[in-house]
């Protein structure tokens, strides 16, 4: 179920010119709602056959110069902005903090200045929980993640609750499972399905970290829209955290049995050493965001796996 359209000025997308974002803004824009699009110049230009009609304008983050004008007159805010990839923060611990938690706590406290009524923050699903005890995964219990992505996503989901109570603003942040769908077939192909497929297509073995039983929480990127739409459009959402995921797991050797049974490959997976900071198991429970807003998710794997297969051979 979808809420009716509460939202009366525009919604900033920084970092929207993503996988993320450009599924977002996309979905925003079909719904009619006003969007602006922040990203790098790069990223920008790539994005443009998937952006057509949305409203983009250059944004370097984690610098903020300019964001007073482009926040002026936003109802809505979303932070979709990260640097640097995931796996790479485990390098260099004091960088990744420097360029997203404090950044991310001087957009906030600039979006509280400029009158923004809902701050969105795309947090993880995956790495905020470290190696949960209980499944699927409550939002209550939080902490002792493995990387330093995890550390710093959750340190920037306090700041904002902080921020929010301080400036009163909605804080919301939305903590997304591993999410998979066709705008992840641009140029290198990333997300394990979406990079699976690919190196089916192009007839080499994918590999994988470990001997495939780690279990993770997919989700169709248009339910993740969805459900990014509906944490806009809620009237009187109550801020804090939700997980957005499907409420099931699959391990990668379901996945890539998933996909054998759509591609019908003989190929085989190549098996590469387990990485220290890879969570075992995480399924998300999603009663929270579907008891305050109606949300649910309608796409299942075998459909979004058969989806992207179709894509990519037609």
């Amino acid at each position: 179920m979808t809420p009716p359209d509460h939202m009366t000025g525009r919604t900033i997308l920084l970092g929207g010119a993503g996988f993320l974002g450009t599924a977002i803004a996309r979905d925003l824009c079909d719904a009619g709602q006003d969007v602006l699009v922040l990203d790098l110049p790069d990223r920008l230009t790539a994005a443009a056959p998937l952006l057509e009609g949305i409203e983009t304008r250059a944004f370097a983050f984690p610098a903020l110069d300019g964001l007073a004008d482009c926040l002026a007159g936003a109802d809505a805010l979303v932070h979709l902005a990260w640097t640097p990839p995931p796996a790479s923060t485990m390098q260099d611990l004091a960088r990744d903090a420097a360029q997203n938690i404090a950044p991310s706590v001087a957009l906030f406290q600039e979006a509280g200045r400029a009158g923004v009524g809902r701050v969105i923050f795309s947090s993880s699903g995956g790495t905020v929980y470290g190696d949960p005890e209980t499944l699927p995964v409550p939002e209550h219990v939080a902490g002792g993640a493995l990387s330093g992505y995890g550390v710093s996503k959750l340190a920037v989901e306090n700041y904002l609750a902080l921020e929010a109570r301080q400036a009163g603003f909605t804080g919301v942040s939305l903590r997304i499972g591993n999410p998979y769908g066709p705008f992840q077939l641009r140029g290198t192909a990333i997300g394990v399905i979406a990079n699976y497929l690919a190196q089916i297509h192009a007839g080499r073995a994918p590999e994988v970290w470990g001997d495939g039983t780690v279990v993770r929480d997919y989700i169709h990127i248009r339910d993740v829209a969805a459900a990014m739409r509906t944490a806009l459009t809620a009237p009187d959402l109550p801020g804090g955290a939700y997980n957005i995921g499907s409420g099931t797991g699959h391990s990668i050797n379901d996945i890539f049995e998933a996909i054998r049974r759509t591609t019908g490959t003989g190929l085989e997976l190549r098996h590469r050493p387990a990485r220290g900071f890879d969570v075992d198991t995480i399924v998300l429970d999603t009663g929270r965001f579907r008891a305050a807003t109606g949300w649910a998710p309608a796409v299942d794997l075998e459909t979004g796996i058969a989806e992207l297969w179709d894509i990519l051979t037609r």
